[in-house]
């Protein structure tokens, strides 16, 4: 359900901000009337991403519903419960849900109020749980996923933490030489009037650039990050083909691991293959994959088989799939691959960290090495010049 966002004013004439679910504007326009709020302004609020709040997060709200309700405890009393242990934004969320619980609703209906907690494939899922009777066993394996996620996520960011330190050191390293130490040592070196190697005035000249035009130096980076981002939203498919096709393995196998589960897991919950493909597009963050999944969306309502129009994956995969259809465990085939490119993905970061860890302190080394021939080599031929 749409989320819209309003600026109005009270019965006490004071101006109010707040937000408000509803299935349209006009809906949302009327409910807002009739609790006495005079609108100024209501407009439709932005799509969130997937968040996990500081607590209790959504992979901690399916386990814990999970383990009480096999243990027979009724989903509105579950929902109480976690509610109370919660703080913050999750606590109003949950006792949203039990609110609309004790009206009547399922859970999955009552999730879909709160789509800007719970993605809409989540909802998807637990309502087939519902219907197939299984709804703690998906709960669980939405967990499990969502789990699996937060690791895959932490995994890229802790493998990211050193590189970025030592490119960000040794970027400070060499702004500061050349903007506070190289402009003092040149003054010596002209002042001798001696002949400098090229090295040497290749440095004074860009030190002298850095030092005079530094804001053009900042300007020049912030309007190039301002150019690529503008290019990536406009031609997010060709960007996001670029990488899915890159050299860089570790970029599909991420990509083809998120598909894989996500899909997998939707129709292992009972989810119709036509709605499972429509969430799991949404879900892997990745342009070039959402189009070619609406086309294949198209190909199976013509009644084409899954591996025949699946033209992303590598042929191994679809081999996988292949049989996966034939045998009936499509599900558990996909859950395979998942965990096949999630592994491939490990090591081929694990391979990168290996190597750009030395390469960015060799590449340190070269440029300080250069640095210091650079100021040797003038010092050695003042010695000559002495002599």
């Amino acid at each position: 359900m749409p989320k819209y966002r309003y600026i109005a004013y009270g019965s006490d004439g004071k101006e109010v901000k707040g937000e408000i679910f509803s299935s349209s504007k006009e809906e949302a326009v009327s409910v807002l009337k009739e609790r006495g709020i005079f609108l100024k302004e209501i407009y439709l609020s932005k799509k969130k991403r997937l968040t996990v709040e500081k607590g209790i997060g959504i992979s901690d709200i399916f386990f814990n519903l999970s383990a009480m309700i096999s243990a027979g405890v009724l989903v509105p009393e579950a929902v109480k419960s976690l509610s109370l242990e919660a703080d913050g934004k999750t606590k109003a969320i949950l006792e949203d849900i039990y609110s609309n619980l004790i009206k009547g609703m399922s859970l999955s209906s009552a999730m879909e109020t709160r789509q800007d907690f719970f993605p809409p494939f989540l909802c998807s899922m637990v309502r087939a749980g519902e219907e197939s009777g299984t709804l703690e066993r998906v709960l669980s394996d939405l967990s499990a996923f969502l789990e699996k996620e937060k690791e895959v996520k932490d995994r890229v960011k802790s493998a990211l933490i050193y590189p970025v330190f030592m490119i960000g050191v040794a970027i400070i390293l060499i702004i500061f030489i050349f903007t506070f130490v190289f402009p003092k040592i040149s003054l010596i070196f002209i002042e001798q009037k001696i002949p400098l190697p090229f090295i040497t005035r290749f440095f004074i000249a860009f030190s002298s650039v850095l030092h005079n035009f530094w804001y053009l130096f900042i300007l020049s980076l912030v309007g190039v990050f301002f150019l690529m981002r503008t290019y990536i939203r406009r031609r997010a498919i060709n960007f996001h083909k670029f990488l899915y096709f890159s050299t860089f393995k570790a970029v599909k196998d991420l990509y083809i691991s998120r598909f894989c589960r996500i899909f997998g897991l939707l129709l292992k919950g009972g989810v119709p293959i036509i709605s499972a493909l429509h969430f799991s597009k949404d879900v892997t963050g990745n342009a070039y994959i959402a189009e070619r999944v609406e086309k294949i969306k198209e190909d199976i309502k013509e009644g084409m088989k899954l591996s025949d129009v699946i033209d992303f994956l590598p042929p191994t995969y679809l081999q996988i799939i292949q049989t996966g259809e034939k045998t009936g465990g499509l599900p558990e085939a996909l859950m395979k691959l998942a965990d096949m490119a999630e592994k491939d993905f490990r090591k081929s970061v694990d391979n990168l960290l290996r190597i750009l860890e030395p390469s960015i302190i060799l590449f340190m080394g070269v440029i300080v090495g250069l640095m210091v021939i650079s100021i040797l080599l003038p010092i050695f031929e003042m010695n000559q010049v002495i002599r």
